[in-house]
């Protein structure tokens, strides 16, 4: 069995245990029984289903329409019971508090606890109410996560001031793009849009740094042709981000390089700009030694060549990266890989597992900017972190 069945064999079981909790305090709340409950649990057993579903659909139909239509009804799905379940989690919790500190109401406010109590008794009960206002805000959340996804492409601009900075470097211009994710539900229009407004910043150098691709590459191949039409001074560079290493990593690296783009696997590429000298390195993904062991992250190994060049720039898909680059002489790094989160409640839980989350950071003597990405993965959904293309210009500080 592959590592990503085992991955989808593993997800779909956490995922089952959630709805089915979800689908118990839904039905406890809004008092669902008989036919209905009957009903209702289909519903969920189908919604679990659907996801597993159209992974294995998306290997047998040959219709890219009906792939899309599958993905975007069981990815959406996935994303409003991932909301919902975190409200009903949190509600369940408040509810736990409020049954722990009632004692408490009632010994120093005796009358307001007993107003309480009748009229939570009394018509339509509190928990009915609170059960039905949780599934209202969590559609409420999905429906704008869905909107922003699709209609909220943001083109960040940022400046990193450089202590001596050499001068002919001062206003060079990055344009960055991250974990876009081409596979089920994001196509070639999508990165045609993409290159379209990058085209129209005019960059020194377009980096992609991974993830550019979810799936196979006989499959999705033809929605990367608009990377061809990718204009700026010095080219286009790609670094491998892990979703690679789990779609054919090799096939697609060839992929990439038909469309003119260079593909930096621990190494760089000198960039002679005016009378400066740049070092563009990259390195593979900060796990892809567990999968393909010739492919091992190595930062020193990326820059040999290029030590001493007047300004050291490391592409690298995931921001960890930077605690083993910091000692070779870098003096940024370009990364993706978080999403910022990419919506509720994936923006707050980030934090907990990463220590570059988004945006501009200094790390020792190094810069580091960790794009929020450029696509998404799984449900079709942004909360609170914005999809970007980001313009990034090196300043003399």
């Amino acid at each position: 069995m592959s590592r990503f069945l085992i991955f989808l064999s593993v997800f779909t079981s956490i995922l089952t245990i959630g709805y089915v909790y979800t689908g118990f305090r839904l039905m406890y709340g809004l008092e669902i029984s008989g036919l209905s409950a009957w009903l209702f649990w289909i519903l969920i057993f189908c919604l679990i289903l659907v996801i597993p579903a159209s992974y294995f659909f998306s290997q047998t139909i040959e219709t890219e329409g009906l792939q899309s239509v599958l993905s975007y009804v069981s990815f959406t799905g996935l994303g409003f019971f991932t909301i919902l379940f975190t409200l009903v989690l949190m509600k369940d919790l408040l509810s736990l508090l409020f049954t722990i500190i009632s004692p408490l109401v009632l010994y120093f406010s005796p009358e307001w606890a007993n107003q309480f109590s009748l009229w939570s008794q009394e018509g339509v009960g509190i928990n009915f109410i609170l059960t039905s206002i949780t599934l209202i805000l969590a559609g409420t959340l999905t429906f704008i996560g869905f909107f922003q996804a699709h209609k909220r492409l943001k083109t960040i601009f940022i400046e990193v001031p450089v202590q001596n900075l050499h001068p002919d470097l001062d206003g060079f211009k990055i344009v960055q793009i991250s974990d876009v994710h081409i596979g089920p539900t994001i196509k070639g229009k999508f990165l045609s849009h993409v290159v379209e407004r990058i085209n129209h910043l005019e960059p020194d150098f377009v980096a992609i740094t991974g993830d550019l691709v979810d799936g196979n590459v006989n499959i999705l191949k033809h929605h990367l042709l608009p990377l061809g039409a990718l204009k700026s001074k010095y080219g286009t560079f790609f670094v491998t981000g892990n979703h690679e290493y789990y779609s054919g990593v090799k096939a697609w690296i060839k992929e990439i390089q038909t469309l003119g783009i260079r593909v930096l696997l621990n190494e760089n590429e000198l960039l002679r700009h005016k009378g400066s000298v740049v070092a563009l390195a990259g390195v593979t993904d900060l796990k892809a030694g567990s999968i393909l062991p010739e492919h091992t992250t190595n930062p020193g190994k990326a820059i040999r060549g290029g030590e001493n060049s007047d300004f050291k720039i490391l592409l690298a898909h995931q921001p960890d990266s930077i605690l083993e680059a910091a000692s070779y002489g870098y003096d940024l790094q370009l990364s993706g890989h978080t999403h910022g989160g990419q919506y509720f409640p994936g923006n707050i839980v980030i934090y907990l597992a990463q220590k570059f989350v988004a945006g501009l950071h200094r790390y020792k003597d190094m810069w580091l900017y960790v794009s929020r990405g450029t696509g998404y993965w799984g449900p079709p959904l942004r909360i609170g972190a914005p999809s970007e293309i980001t313009q990034i210009v090196l300043r003399k500080a």
